[in-house]
């Protein structure tokens, strides 16, 4: 039994490319936020022409077959591989943003051409060997994702200690290590048929989807509610359970190709809720994971077949067609909350598993009968990796309230762009140390991303939640993973939000309030909203701030703070003036209050509210490029 569990060459076969996996995962979540906050935000380029850029890049996956010719299939192999790896090392190294997308771009090229070249070499070994490479690559995605939960969700990408920087070498020798034992075999130049290749496609698709939603732990926490090392556990049972669901025999009939029409049926169905609730989210990433992985074994396993064909490979083709779908589904998902589309991007994940499903239905038109893998090691190695978050358990403290003093109370406002400096790198420490100069009680937070892959997947809120031992409570207002928060000291006895106008908004704008047990029987109502960022667009604000109204209600000890995206002459901020709320800023405040932008400060668009029966005093605007925004804390009493 023991043999069946575990065997040492099986092992040595799956660890390659899975390593190489990792590696090209973790480029992925460099490259992304690359386009966005560097080329984008730091460079300001246009995003049509961030769009092309993006295409050009994935678009490069149609060079593998001319990157192999170049080069000979030997030296293909050594370098598209070993290439992913070091190009991964050299990202660890950088803590520059124009060095991150370098290396992101040539690495995520490689991991690209890797696919095919690999699979050449896969298939002039012949036997289980293809089928082989799908396990080690459903295996990397679960290491990916353990190293991921393992790291708070913040990627080793962007910590820059030793610790860091020898593990990822560790794992870049190892795989130099695996690829000296690897014989490349003189594979034929021309190898399949374009219709047995075709499954091929699904792989950019079912990368998209597992990123965005199936592997995303800060999305899982978010959704399902559950604590963060039991969201981690709870995701890599999922995957272990889909390892071990990838080992069984394939027996190509109707019966099976149903049973797939109906796993991609369900998995698109529970991918396509717009607004998951707990219980439905369990589901999505229980058997989201146990059926996908399982698909992915059947399309990896169809891709046996040999025959002959013209100049370029088509595996080639299929490859670069399954990498410009991602690129594309990607790119939409994300610009539908700048711009409006003409479908709602909740349509592109069951979109992505629908394509995944016809990638295996195609496979198994042509694939033998595969019996029971021989050794059962990538769901013995999945298995194990569950002791990850068992260990992070173990040693989990979850924030806890403290007991107040009563009045006076530190309150602070915070917009802290999604975690990314001013340079275009995500840099959560420096933003929880900004936060620590204005030593608050309470904070405001705005721009809080839970799993966005533009902005490496991290979960912000969570993270700085445990760097700054202070509670939170999070109102999400785009989708269910971006949104506002508040950080709190004290205890919170009730809270709440709302959605504010108008609707149809591509990047939905909310308010939250939260009722602050500050001891000693006094409370605190802390309000903190997000305005409308368009700068032309008051008449949009103008209808936002009289929800602020609303919410205060005229009520007493209310401190309201945010983004609002508005000066402090213009129409909608008079409306708060005029209803009695009062501008901390223009009360005690000193210089010109500038919040916006940290590099060179030229507006106020920060603020920080008060009702007239509250008394403020040292008012603070902490100087850092940690976000685009300077933070802004003062002292309230009564």
């Amino acid at each position: 039994m023991l043999l069946r569990l575990w065997h040492k060459e099986t092992f040595l076969a799956l660890a390659l490319p899975a390593l190489t996996t990792t590696f090209g995962l973790q480029l992925l979540r460099v490259l992304m936020p690359s386009f966005l906050w560097y080329l984008g935000d730091s460079v300001e380029l246009s995003y049509v022409l961030l769009g092309l850029l993006a295409l050009a890049v994935f678009g490069a996956s149609f060079l593998a077959g001319a990157f192999r010719r170049r080069l000979g299939h030997a030296r293909a192999l050594i370098v598209a591989t070993s290439g992913v790896g070091i190009a991964r090392l050299a990202e660890q190294l950088s803590i520059n943003p124009a060095s991150d997308l370098l290396y992101a771009v040539v690495g995520t090229i490689l991991f690209m051409f890797f696919f095919p070249v690999y699979l050449a070499q896969m298939r002039a070994e012949g036997g289980d060997a293809i089928r082989r490479f799908g396990r080690g690559f459903l295996l990397g995605v679960a290491l990916d994702t353990t190293i991921h939960g393992a790291l708070g969700t913040l990627d080793l990408s962007w910590q820059t200690d030793w610790v860091a920087l020898v593990f990822v070498a560790l794992l870049v020798a190892a795989q130099w290590a695996l690829l000296r034992r690897l014989r490349a075999v003189g594979a034929p130049e021309d190898y399949a048929s374009a219709w047995r290749d075709a499954p091929l496609v699904a792989i950019g698709p079912f990368i998209f989807v597992s990123l965005v939603i199936l592997q995303n732990l800060a999305r899982v926490t978010t959704l399902t509610g559950f604590a963060p090392p039991m969201a981690f556990a709870f995701l890599v049972v999922a995957n272990a359970i889909g390892l071990a669901a990838a080992l069984l025999p394939i027996i190509p009939e109707r019966s099976t190709m149903f049973a797939v029409v109906v796993a991609t049926g369900f998995v698109a169905i529970l991918a396509s809720r717009p607004d998951p609730q707990p219980g439905t989210s369990d589901l999505l990433y229980l058997f989201g994971n146990l059926l996908l992985f399982p698909l992915v074994t059947l399309i990896f396993a169809g891709l046996s077949a040999k025959s002959s064909v013209g100049e370029f490979t088509p595996s080639v083709i299929a490859n670069g067609i399954g990498w410009v779908i991602f690129v594309v589904l990607m790119f939409a998902y994300y610009i539908s909350y700048e711009m409006r589309l003409p479908f709602p991007n909740t349509w592109l994940p069951p979109f992505a598993v629908m394509l995944v499903g016809v990638g295996a239905i195609i496979a198994m038109r042509t694939m033998p009968l595969y019996p029971a893998a021989e050794s059962w090691t990538s769901a013995t190695i999945a298995f194990v990796l569950v002791l990850v978050p068992i260990g992070m358990a173990i040693g989990w403290r979850t924030p806890a309230p403290e007991t107040g003093n009563g009045f006076p109370v530190r309150v602070m406002t915070y917009n802290i762009h999604n975690g990314f400096n001013t340079d275009g790198r995500l840099d959560l420490e420096s933003i929880a140390r900004t936060i620590e100069q204005g030593k608050p009680d309470v904070v405001g937070l705005q721009e809080i991303a839970r799993g966005w892959v533009v902005d490496s997947s991290v979960d912000t809120l969570a993270w700085l939640s445990r760097r700054l031992k202070m509670p939170y409570i999070f109102a999400p207002t785009a989708d269910r993973v971006w949104g506002n928060a508040i950080l709190s000291r004290y205890p919170i006895k009730a809270w709440g939000s709302e959605p504010l106008p108008p609707r149809d908004l591509p990047l939905k704008r909310g308010v939250m309030w939260a009722r602050i047990d500050a001891g000693n029987g006094d409370e605190l109502l802390f309000i903190a909203t997000h305005y409308h960022h368009v700068e032309k667009d008051t008449a949009i604000r103008q209808q936002q701030s009289p929800e602020i109204v609303r919410v205060w209600n005229q009520r007493p000890r209310v401190v309201m703070v945010g983004d609002l995206n508005a000066r402090p002459e213009s129409k909608e901020i008079a409306m708060l003036r005029e209803a009695g709320l009062k501008d901390a800023f223009a009360a005690i405040g000193n210089g010109d209050g500038f919040t916006f932008n940290s590099v060179k400060p030229y507006e106020r668009i920060d603020y920080i509210w008060f009702s007239p029966d509250l008394k403020l005093s040292d008012l603070m605007i902490p100087k850092s490029t940690a976000s685009d925004h300077l933070g802004i804390a003062v002292t309230v009493g009564k």
